[in-house]
C-alpha cells in the first residue's frame, strides 16, 4: 500500500513538473496558430452605394441593407463585361457586384470583384453601323450597341457570320448586357429579316 502511495506521489510530481514546463515554454503556442491563421474567405452581393477608385475602396449594400465597406489593392481582380482589362474607376455606383475577399477584424478586403450587369433582349431594326458599334431603332426608342470578338452572330445559311454580314435595314434580335455609359455590351445577336 505504502509502495502505491510513493508511486502516485512520484507520478504526480512528475506530471506537476510537466504541467509548469509547458506553462513556461509552450502556453503560447496555441495564440501563436491564431495569429498566423488565414483570414476567413466571405462572399458579398449587393449594389454598389459608393466608391473611390483612387483609394480602391468601395461601400456595398446588400439586400438586407446592411453597408459593407470593401477595400482592394493591387493584386485585386476586376471582371467588368465588355471591358478587357478593367480598373476601378469602370466601377460605377448602382452597379450590382459580386465580391470574394476575406475578413480581418471586421473589415472586407477584395480578392476578386465582378460586376452583375442587366441583361435585356432587344427587337429592332439597325439604324446605323460604326466599326464595332451599332444603333438600334426599337419600339421605345434607340439603343447604342457595342460588340467584340467574344460576341455570337446568327445568320440562316451563313457559316460562321460577323459583324460585316449585317446592314442597315436589318431587323435583328440582340441579346444585351448592360454598359455603365448607356451602351449595351452585345453576347448575341440574330437577323430576323433582311432589309428591304
Amino acid at each position: 500500500m505504502r509502495v502505491l502511495q510513493g508511486w502516485k506521489k512520484f507520478i504526480g510530481a512528475v506530471l506537476g513538473s510537466l504541467l509548469l514546463l509547458s506553462w513556461g515554454t509552450g502556453m503560447a503556442w496555441p495564440q501563436a496558430a491564431l495569429q498566423t491563421r488565414a483570414p476567413a474567405r466571405v462572399i458579398v452581393r449587393g449594389t454598389i452605394a459608393k466608391v473611390d477608385p483612387a483609394a480602391k475602396t468601395l461601400t456595398v449594400k446588400t439586400a438586407k441593407g446592411d453597408m459593407v465597406e470593401v477595400s482592394g489593392t493591387d493584386k485585386t481582380v476586376l471582371l467588368v463585361i465588355g471591358i478587357r482589362k478593367p480598373t476601378w474607376a469602370d466601377l460605377h455606383p448602382d452597379e450590382r457586384v459580386l465580391i470574394v475577399g476575406t475578413r480581418t477584424d471586421g473589415k472586407v478586403e477584395a480578392l476578386r470583384i465582378g460586376v452583375r450587369p442587366p441583361v435585356q433582349t432587344f427587337h429592332g431594326t439597325i439604324a446605323e453601323i460604326k466599326e464595332n458599334r451599332l444603333v438600334l431603332e426599337t419600339a421605345k426608342g434607340k439603343v447604342n450597341l457595342l460588340t467584340d470578338d467574344r460576341t455570337r452572330f446568327r445568320i440562316p445559311r451563313v457559316k460562321s457570320p460577323t459583324l460585316k454580314d449585317f446592314k442597315v435595314g436589318d431587323r435583328v434580335n440582340v441579346l444585351g448586357v448592360g454598359h455603365f455609359d448607356d451602351t449595351w455590351y452585345v453576347t448575341l445577336m440574330s437577323l430576323v429579316r433582311r432589309a428591304r
